[in-house]
């Protein structure tokens, strides 16, 4: 087997309903040619580099996927091309499969959520114990700069 990976820019004006349309075609033509989806996901909209027709940004579409026929990238890359949706494509042969992309998700159980509440608790009540230590200190003009150069300035004037 051979991996694969296909990063395409969508139309940045599209929504998510039609970007999972887009997604579901692109997803029947590789599933077509008997090749195994790996990864396909959004990654997300960014700003080009340049414009391209008339866009300024993208929304970028990972896919990695499986093929035994390499025969079939000429008419995925055609298919590519022909969509109207799709900006920008390119295609790059991976050495090794790609990992899983598993969805960051909220904890499910309740133990977790109170842990997770617990740790934010704790960074809080750090972070006010921080300011406090730092706000009853005075800076005296060895630690701050900007205090010499306001004395020595106001000594220059007199």
């Amino acid at each position: 087997m051979k991996y694969y990976e296909t990063l395409y820019i969508v139309n940045p004006n599209f929504e998510q309903d039609r970007l999972d349309h887009v997604m579901q075609g692109v997803t029947k033509t590789v599933e077509r040619e008997k090749a195994t989806i790996i990864n396909h996901r959004i990654w997300g909209k960014k700003r080009l580099a340049y414009p391209i027709q008339k866009h300024k940004y993208g929304t970028y579409i990972l896919l990695q996927f499986e093929a035994e026929d390499v025969s079939f990238l000429t008419e995925f890359d055609q298919f590519l091309k022909l969509d109207k949706s799709i900006i920008r494509h390119q295609t790059i042969r991976l050495e090794k499969r790609p990992e899983v992309y598993a969805e960051e998700t909220a904890p499910a159980s309740a133990e977790q959520k109170e842990e997770v509440e617990a740790e934010t608790e704790e960074a809080v009540t750090d972070e006010t114990e921080m300011n406090e230590n730092t706000s009853n200190t005075e800076t005296t003009p060895e630690e701050d700069p900007a205090i010499t150069v306001e004395k020595v300035t106001e000594e220059q004037e007199s």
